[in-house]
């Protein structure tokens, strides 16, 4: 059984925990307290605006008038004048909006709840609380015009609805939730010009509400691109090189240098190249595109065209080391292993003007590994002068026949079956053979897909 445990008996000598009178310090002040009881008419107010960004500099009027319902009597003399009138102000001045502020009741205990203000004063200390009501501002739409009172008719006298409007108030009573549905449609977003209001020609205007809409409506309208600046956003958005869409030449449409980049254009090095097919000394790669193409380019001259049949050879390297990741994206590997599956010809610098156009944070996704296959399409049109056998670089690439043709006639080309003298020139003897080949070129004016719009069904 534990025992109860003492206090600690304060011992000699220690500090106590209050202060006398005498040692309190000077900003120690005391407040002296006082309720300020006032005109009850000319009480402050606190407004709250819910749902609202009320400006500032709203002009108020006030009005007061005797409160009906009277709360009970014992409440004190600096609220009383408070309960026994009701304040309302109200604001016209918005174009469009009435503003009003009143005091709510909603009938609990919350009306049982009082409000002040207090004033403090620290040069000498004296704090005034001041009781203040609390008002609601509600902001309205400006009511429509009256409609007039002809011929000496009352205004209670009404005209009886139409059978339009029979049959709409008898669908929202008893009809089914599908009728109720379309009715509630048809009515949602009407917008009907009010019939009793109408200008001095005689002819019918929007109330205020359809009027703040079509004003809205006008100032928006200007900022809404039309169906060609979408459908260049579009374009310009697609993972692909950007075309010259002012060219006059195919040879104008993708420029060399902005495919490989003017550094690593000038890094690149195919002396060896030439010199084995000088000799006449065949020259292994692994792409069955630059090896049945070596030769033709060095005989060429062009070192432009070698030098891009070169880098195309690095691009197919650098892909074929990625490493495979989720959901179809693939990584890059350590620096280090991609030199070895390379070469040595490629520099740190190439290895990360790669990664910037086409690994940006280590990874290729969906849009990345597009816009990777693109460049090297382009860049097989560049070398092969802008008419591609695509069936090398498909096997390269490792694609279906339909993928490559769609890289093709994403960056602008017509693709087609071989003809005749095509297949002549490509030695290809039956039919067969003929089918997994196609031809893509680049031929101006450029024909890109264009982008699928999908139009609703029909309601039966």
């Amino acid at each position: 059984m534990s025992e109860k445990k003492r206090k600690r008996a304060i011992e000699e000598g220690g500090r106590p925990n209050k202060k006398p009178a005498s040692e309190r310090s000077a900003s120690e002040q005391i407040v002296k307290f006082s309720i300020v009881s006032g005109n009850g008419d000319c009480a402050p107010a606190i407004a709250v605006a819910p749902g609202l960004d009320l400006p500032t500099n709203v002009p108020l009027q006030a009005y007061t008038k005797v409160r009906t319902n009277t709360v009970s009597s014992s409440a004190s003399t600096a609220t009383s004048t408070l309960l026994e009138s009701e304040l309302l102000l109200h604001c016209s001045a918005h174009p469009k909006l009435d503003y009003t502020a009143r005091e709510e009741s909603s009938g609990g205990a919350d009306d049982l709840l009082r409000h002040y203000v207090g004033v403090y004063d620290p040069a000498t200390g004296d704090l005034q609380i001041v009781p203040v009501r609390k008002v609601t501002v509600r902001g309205t739409l400006r009511s429509t015009i009256a409609p007039e009172i002809r011929d000496g008719s009352s205004e209670d006298e009404k005209a009886p609805p139409s059978r339009f409007e029979a049959r709409t108030l008898l669908g929202e009573a008893f009809g089914t939730k599908k009728s109720q549905k379309a009715i509630r449609a048809l009515t949602e977003n009407a917008i009907a010009p009010q019939k009793s209001s109408q200008n001095s020609s005689g002819k019918s205007i929007l109330d205020p509400l359809a009027s703040a809409i079509i004003d809205s409506m006008s100032q928006t309208a200007g900022a809404v691109p039309s169906r060609e600046e979408l459908q260049a956003a579009i374009d310009g958005a697609k993972p692909r090189p950007t075309p010259n869409l002012e060219a006059e030449t195919p040879a104008e449409v993708y420029n060399i240098e902005d495919l490989v980049g003017a550094s690593s254009l000038k890094a690149l090095k195919v002396r060896d190249w030439q010199s084995a097919v000088e000799a006449n000394k065949e020259v292994q790669t692994s792409s069955k595109y630059v090896s049945r193409r070596l030769v033709s380019v060095v005989s060429s001259k062009n070192i432009v065209r070698l030098k891009a049949l070169r880098y195309v050879l690095l691009l197919l390297d650098w892909y074929s080391c990625l490493k495979p990741g989720m959901k179809g994206m693939k990584k890059l590997p350590l620096r280090e292993e991609i030199i070895k599956a390379v070469g040595g010809e490629i520099t740190g610098s190439m290895l990360e003007s790669l990664r910037k156009k086409f690994a940006p944070d280590g990874n290729m996704n969906k849009w990345t590994i597009d816009n990777f296959m693109t460049h090297v399409c382009a860049l097989t049109l560049f070398i092969d002068l802008y008419e591609v056998d695509t069936s090398d670089i498909r096997d390269d690439l490792r694609l279906g026949s339909k993928q490559i043709v769609q890289y093709f006639q994403e960056i602008g080309c017509r693709v087609a079956n071989p003809t005749e003298t095509e297949q002549k020139k490509m030695k290809l003897s039956t039919k067969a053979e003929s089918v997994t080949h196609k031809i893509a070129k680049l031929r101006l004016p450029l024909q890109f897909p264009k982008t699928r719009t999908i139009v609703p069904k029909k309601r039966r």
